[in-house]
């Protein structure tokens, strides 16, 4: 595990590993923990969510004269509404949640420290920042790496599409007057005609393959392939070549 670690360390860019050297450095960051209180307050904070969402949920009234005919249809008003309670009770405690986050951390970052969680805090908003911005270097280098290997992808794609142009054209050319095995007496040319052909269809079972493949890797890769002709072009083709 240390292995991989150090090896993944290695093939970011320099101004990535900095920035999680940084973020990595802080060791007391790590060591960060509540108190028994703090933790007995947080668990009550979420149970009295729970309970919030559950008396919203009761106080919802549900129509008495539902028929059976209309059970279907009364699910899924009741489905619906079910997710309308519990996404207001979600954006209210949201609400609180940050109006309850802001004012300790702008007295973290804005004033001088003057207690220990002060302290704590402001160690770990660091650490929360030179990660953001960490992650943003990957998240950019991954997609550069992603194009980059669609690129490639289409080329490797369009060379095959050439070969089997030429095979195709190689084909019209022996084939022009007469069938390759009429024309030719030599048993040990028509053997190896015959061998040509078998490979020419192995080769386009396996292009067609590949081809397939890499359009659907490149279609469901997240890539904005729309906004590139190469990728769009390798996306949409209709195959127009497969039966050569």
């Amino acid at each position: 595990m240390a292995q991989s670690n150090r090896d993944g360390m290695e093939s970011l860019e320099a101004s990535t590993r900095a920035l999680l050297d940084i973020a990595t450095q802080d060791e007391t960051a790590e060591s960060f923990s509540f108190s028994q209180k703090e933790t007995e307050i947080l668990e009550l904070y979420d149970r009295v969510f729970e309970l919030k969402l559950e008396e919203a949920l009761l106080n919802h009234e549900l129509p008495e004269d539902t028929q059976v005919e209309d059970i279907d249809v009364k699910l899924a008003e009741a489905e619906r509404e079910l997710l309308e309670v519990r996404a207001r009770v979600s954006v209210q405690r949201k609400v609180v949640e940050s109006v309850l986050m802001t004012e300790p951390s702008l007295q973290a970052v804005h004033s001088a420290p003057s207690s220990p969680l002060d302290r704590a805090l402001l160690r770990l908003i660091n650490k929360r920042d030179i990660l953001s911005l960490a992650y943003e270097n990957m998240l950019t280098t991954h997609t550069t790496c992603i194009r980059k290997l669609s690129s490639t992808e289409v080329s490797n794609i369009q060379n095959i599409k050439q070969n089997q142009e030429l095979v195709q054209s190689l084909l019209k050319l022996t084939n022009s007057e007469k069938s390759a095995d009429e024309e030719i007496p030599d048993l040990e040319l028509k053997e190896e005609l015959n061998s040509l052909k078998s490979e020419n269809k192995q080769k386009k079972a396996q292009w067609t393959r590949i081809k397939r493949i890499v359009s659907a890797s490149v279609a469901a890769s997240g890539v904005d392939w729309a906004s590139d002709e190469k990728l769009e072009r390798l996306v949409l083709d209709d195959d127009e070549f497969d039966d050569i």
